[in-house]
């Protein structure tokens, strides 16, 4: 991909394309779609269309329901952005949308009916959770031990008969057994959001406590507030010459480059051509600096990245940084035989020589594949081994309205620019190893 022009030339066969996601500057079109059912293997949902409108049902073996969670709303319409997606086309027996946070398209294909049980609201009991929960890692490829799952069933029923139980201690309860669900998944990516409990709860398995991490985090940020480094696109980019001769380019964060006015308030745009576009004029900025600092240097200085707090977002920034900084003709990465390669202005490669890439195990997701990225062109990693969370994720719901996030490809399909496997669940490991108290400094 090396510009709009060419994310637009999608082979559809006989599909009616959408202009929408071509031109940026344009409200959406919307697309005429036939009345019907629709279904996904990708997301495990169908999707039923009637005079405009499209209702979303998240499907498990056990239950189907009509949900608001996921990366699709409940029920949206072409004539917006549907969730975290836009539209590329639509058939009489095809609908594709593509993911705004890394560009892979996803495919939906005529069905005769939508199945009986999807119009029935979900079961919400605790045994109704774990089954769905089971259910749903064993579609993205999650293996559960059997042994745990009969106990963790169990325990689920004798709640549903405790009636002497209020309904808090039930939830609190439940909350754990989905934990430990979660946990023995060993998906670096999952996640259990329950709102009526005010929990989040992420499987996290850092060698460095929460306490010392956030306090680290925040120490960073106000060294970098405090500096006289440059910055962008809603401070998710820091810039400038250190005293050390190494010119440091810090990425807080591959998401939320942008904002936009809803009311009277100003929400974060997670995934948007205008993050895109944020990102180019910030890299052009950067550009225009480096060359002065090559001046003040008698020579174009060394880079230094920071992506040690750097959680991940979207693919296609992580994508167009790399390209930026060094383009050569292989893709960013693949996933699932999809390749990534967005490419964009400015080309900062000769203006620097060489350079070291921090990271963590905070560093996940699309922040890992920058990182393996610019290894493969060039670059040293220097830190901690990164958490191993190079997959998508796909987000559900439970019966009882509370939220799951899980990776949502094999490890098998997850590719380098190099077309090697990606070390999902393990992490990249640096080239120099530094201590926590360097990498996690607090003072």
């Amino acid at each position: 991909m090396t510009g709009i022009s060419k994310r637009c030339r999608l082979a559809l066969g006989g599909l009616l394309l959408a202009l929408s996601g071509c031109t940026a500057n344009l409200a959406p079109q919307q697309l005429e779609i036939a009345d019907g059912v629709y279904w996904s293997a990708h997301y495990h949902s169908y999707l039923e269309a009637k005079d405009g409108l499209l209702t979303r049902y998240q499907y498990t073996p056990s239950q189907c329901w009509s949900a608001d969670a996921g990366l699709l709303p409940r029920v949206f319409s072409s004539a917006y952005n549907p969730g975290q997606h836009e539209w590329v086309g639509a058939g009489r027996n095809t609908l594709v949308l593509r993911r705004l946070s890394d560009g892979i398209p996803v495919f939906f294909t005529r069905e005769p009916l939508l199945p009986a049980p999807c119009r029935q609201p979900p079961e919400a009991s605790a045994s109704a959770v774990i089954d769905t929960l089971a259910e749903v890692l064993t579609q993205f490829q999650h293996g559960l031990s059997q042994t745990e799952l009969l106990r963790w069933r169990y325990q689920a029923q004798r709640l549903d008969a405790q009636h002497n139980l209020t309904d808090t201690d039930k939830s609190v309860a439940l909350y754990q057994l989905v934990r430990e669900v979660l946990v023995d998944s060993d998906d670096r990516h999952a996640f259990v959001l329950a709102r009526e409990l005010g929990a989040y709860y992420r499987v996290n398995p850092f060698t460095v406590g929460e306490a010392q991490r956030e306090l680290s985090r925040q120490q960073w940020q106000q060294e970098l507030q405090q500096s006289v480094l440059y910055n962008d696109c809603e401070q998710a980019l820091w810039w400038g010459l250190l005293s050390s001769g190494e010119y440091y380019l810090g990425v807080l964060r591959l998401h939320g480059f942008t904002s936009a006015q809803q009311g009277l308030q100003q929400v974060e745009v997670s995934y948007s051509e205008a993050g895109q576009r944020c990102l180019q004029r910030a890299l052009d900025k950067l550009a225009s600096d480096l060359k002065k600092a090559s001046q003040s240097l008698g020579k174009p200085p060394s880079l230094l990245i920071d992506l040690r707090f750097n959680e991940g977002g979207s693919l296609l920034l992580a994508s167009q940084l790399a390209l930026s900084l060094q383009a050569q003709p292989l893709p960013f990465a693949s996933i699932n035989q999809h390749q990534l390669t967005e490419q964009r202005r400015p080309d900062l490669s000769r203006l620097y020589q060489g350079g070291r890439v921090l990271v963590s195990e905070i560093t996940a997701s699309a922040a890992e594949h920058l990182a393996q990225a610019l290894r493969l062109r060039g670059f040293s990693l220097h830190g901690q081994t990164t958490r191993g969370a190079f997959s998508p994720t796909i987000v559900k719901s439970l019966p009882n309205g509370w939220i799951i996030g899980v990776s949502m490809y094999a490890p098998a399909t997850l590719l380098d620019g190099h077309g090697q496997a990606l070390p999902e669940g393990t992490g990249l490991v640096p080239d120099q190893e530094l201590p926590a108290t360097w990498v996690f400094p607090v003072r």
